[in-house]
């Protein structure tokens, strides 16, 4: 049975992780933001208290011995009583309030040591929250110096109305803009998967069995796929054909042998010489059909095959054919070059052109492996060249030579048979076979191009 995260589609997977952690970011950054403008707001608050209370400071004076209490604020609301803004003096076993003390009963400091001032913020004294700024001095006089703790506190109410606002602010902004967010992900994420439900309607059309390639305007990380899908397709439908085309040649090749030895049987005097030469007749068409039927053809997905490994084999088998002959053989391989399909068709192709080679060669033979490449394809394809110094094809035998017959009999002995072998393969990959000269060795030269 299929898993709950198998059954969901790919879709909604993507839309429901990327707007789940949309969400986590934009509350990430909603907390950021609120604890930035609480710390920033705090600091403006320490700011403005340690100014009231150097303001304060300044307006206090020693008098000879005693301490002249300051006359002027520098806010008006520590002259009214229970403003929210307060101002305390402790001076030995004196004390100070501001006039907004009046009848308000505040928590008690206590004195900090000269040039030291601690902030505290908040402080929870009877269900009200206060901010508190407390800093010690030292003012000289004429016969001594006084040492005093002033005090400023604030009633926090206004600020964590203001922190209240924000953040109800601050809600609602994010609550609009991750609904918006979202909406547009989700847009966004329906026409970003078009390609892919369009791909999906193309293999159901497939399935069904429509005559289908699939289309070069898919976006770019979609066509290696469908470029894949088609060779891989082609490949298929072409292997169909081949087959096809084989029974049909092996049902024709045997009509003639086969009439033959109907009407011989028909006879009194029965030829078995006859119908022997027959039988091995049918044999060689059945294992010649056999070898064009065993093609593999282009595969989309296989490894590739080393072309050194594969062409030094054929080379040392051949020269062990042919021992009497001091044949040259010249090798030019690109460093890397590999064969994209089955090794069986490469040795195939490789052994029927150096066969020929090597039996119409004077006494050099040259072999050119390049690789080939293509936009867009990751792998790549190959161009090989294998000439001889031997007598030649003419250019008016060269195209009926590598036509494919579809003659009753197609059974061809000895050249004729590996060509077309050779023809069909290279056909089944989509490549290319030519017949010319060679430039430098003036025979026969046969030229392979097997795309990527």
């Amino acid at each position: 049975m299929a898993s709950v995260t198998q059954s969901v589609s790919l879709t909604k997977r993507v839309l429901l992780t990327s707007s789940v952690a949309l969400l986590f970011a934009l509350a990430a950054i909603g907390f950021v933001m609120d604890q930035a403008f609480k710390e920033k707001t705090l600091h403006l608050v320490k700011e403005r208290l340690e100014s009231y209370v150097l303001a304060i400071i300044s307006n206090t004076e020693v008098q000879g011995d005693e301490l002249a209490f300051p006359e002027y604020f520098p806010t008006p609301r520590m002259v009214r009583p229970g403003s929210g803004m307060y101002a305390q003096m402790i001076v030995d076993d004196q004390s100070w309030e501001s006039p907004s003390v009046l009848g308000q009963e505040l928590p008690p400091f206590s004195s900090v040591k000269v040039n030291e001032s601690k902030f505290d913020a908040p402080i929870e004294f009877k269900g009200d929250r206060l901010f508190r700024m407390t800093q010690g001095f030292s003012l000289e006089g004429e016969n001594r110096s006084i040492e005093l703790t002033l005090a400023v506190t604030e009633h926090a109410g206004n600020f964590y109305r203001e922190l209240a606002e924000f953040e109800e602010n601050l809600l609602t902004w994010l609550i609009a803009i991750s609904s918006v967010l979202v909406c547009v992900q989700w847009v966004i994420m329906h026409w970003a998967t078009k390609p892919l439900k369009r791909l999906m309607a193309d293999l159901q059309r497939l399935e069904k069995g429509d005559e289908l390639i699939f289309s070069e305007d898919y976006p770019s990380e979609l066509r290696g796929l469908t470029t894949s899908l088609n060779r891989l397709i082609e490949n298929e439908r072409n292997n169909l054909s081949r087959q096809r085309r084989t029974l049909g040649d092996l049902a024709h090749s045997l009509k003639t042998p086969l009439a033959v030895i109907h009407s011989e049987l028909e006879n009194s005097g029965v030829d078995k010489t006859l119908i022997h030469q027959q039988v091995l007749n049918m044999n060689e068409i059945v294992a010649y059909q056999l070898k064009r039927a065993a093609v593999a053809g282009h595969r989309t997905f296989v490894s590739g095959v080393p072309v050194i490994d594969v062409l030094d084999k054929m080379v040392k088998t051949l020269k062990k054919i042919h021992p009497n002959r001091s044949i040259q053989v010249s090798t030019q391989i690109a460093p890397g070059a590999e064969f994209y399909g089955e090794k069986g068709d490469l040795m195939e192709v490789l052994g029927n052109l150096l066969e020929n080679a090597f039996k119409w060669c004077d006494q050099n033979i040259d072999i050119l492996v390049k690789t080939l490449y293509m936009e867009g394809r990751k792998r790549t394809g190959l161009v090989i060249e294998i000439g001889d110094d031997g007598p030649g094809i003419p250019v008016n035998k060269r195209v009926e030579l590598l036509k494919r017959g579809v003659r009753g009999d197609e059974q061809v002995k000895g050249h004729g048979i590996g060509l077309s072998i050779v023809t069909d393969i290279v056909e089944s990959y989509q490549g290319e076979l030519e017949i010319k000269t060679h430039e430098e060795l003036q025979g026969a030269c046969f030229k392979v191009i097997l795309p990527p």
